[in-house]
């Protein structure tokens, strides 16, 4: 049987690894109290508790969509750092993003898409701004051989 301490440590490491993944607006909220952490099980999804009817938001706002907080600033020192198109767009998949928040990655990288685009041709695109075209003009500026 595991013991109480082996658990506490197998939960400190995945609620850490959770942590890394978080924006710092998430972190400082978590730090300063005015955001939590729960804890729902794998099969009934996250629990959201009852909001006091003066917190409770019009239908118009819960028509809107919450904006999408993505690390671009990371994200963008982490695709510099790659020279190679290849793992760039393994970088990109293992984050895991969804179309939503790609989109809004290609935003604020400055990233033109179609308005249409999958998440392939997305992925593809940011590829390409970031990685790819500093690979092509690292090519081009070289100095002809001479042989």
């Amino acid at each position: 049987m595991t013991s109480a301490a082996d658990l506490s440590h197998a939960v400190l490491i995945r609620v850490a690894d959770f942590l890394r993944t978080l924006p710092p607006e998430q972190l400082a909220a978590l730090a300063d109290g005015t955001a939590q952490l729960t804890v729902a099980t794998a099969t009934s999804g996250p629990q959201q508790p009852a909001a006091p009817a003066a917190a409770r938001r019009s239908r118009a706002a819960k028509a809107t969509k919450p904006a999408v907080v993505v690390d671009t600033d990371r994200i963008r020192a982490d695709l510099a750092a790659i020279d190679d198109r290849v793992a760039a767009g393994r970088y990109l998949d293992d984050l895991g993003l969804k179309v939503a928040e790609l989109r809004a990655l290609a935003v604020e990288l400055g990233v033109a898409l179609p308005s249409r685009a999958a998440k392939a041709v997305i992925q593809k695109n940011i590829v390409q701004a970031t990685v790819g075209r500093r690979l092509t003009s690292a090519v081009l500026s070289r100095p002809a051989s001479s042989a």
